[in-house]
């Protein structure tokens, strides 16, 4: 039925947010622009800045899968210490990692109370440079 007509409620109109407004991506979209901008800076201050569009591609995977290691690494060292898991640096290491071990831990299972995925993760991400230097150069 609601309310009567001398309630203040009944008289304000439904605060609706503008329909043209911008809003932002959420976190982890920005923290991958800055991992992919930094390895774009990488693979180009590595070739000496000449346009050898292919060997900036190889040095831009090749930094990229290094930073995702390097990433990786931190986070499985700090899950090893009681540390919230609502703490701001816990949670924009997992926001990178996760979309990289989430597909590896639907195969590969866990062995007891390890888990092995951050292992395998950067093994792969070793080999994707070295392969495809072998293939390409």
């Amino acid at each position: 039925m609601g309310r009567s007509w001398w309630y203040d409620e009944y008289w304000k109109k439904e605060q609706r947010p503008a329909k043209g407004r911008l809003r932002l991506p959420k976190r982890p979209f920005w923290i991958w622009i800055i991992i992919l901008a930094l390895s774009v800076l990488l693979a180009a201050g590595s070739t000496g800045f000449q346009p050898v569009i292919l060997l900036w591609i190889i040095n831009f995977i090749h930094y990229f899968c290094r930073i995702l290691v390097f990433i990786i690494f931190i986070r499985a060292i700090l899950s090893w210490f009681a540390i919230a898991r609502t703490n701001i640096v816990v949670v924009l290491l997992d926001a990178v990692a996760e979309p990289v071990l989430s597909p590896l831990r639907r195969i590969i299972p866990k062995l007891g109370l390890f888990d092995i995925t951050p292992l395998v993760a950067i093994i792969i991400l070793y080999l994707i440079p070295f392969i495809l230097r072998l293939l390409l150069i």
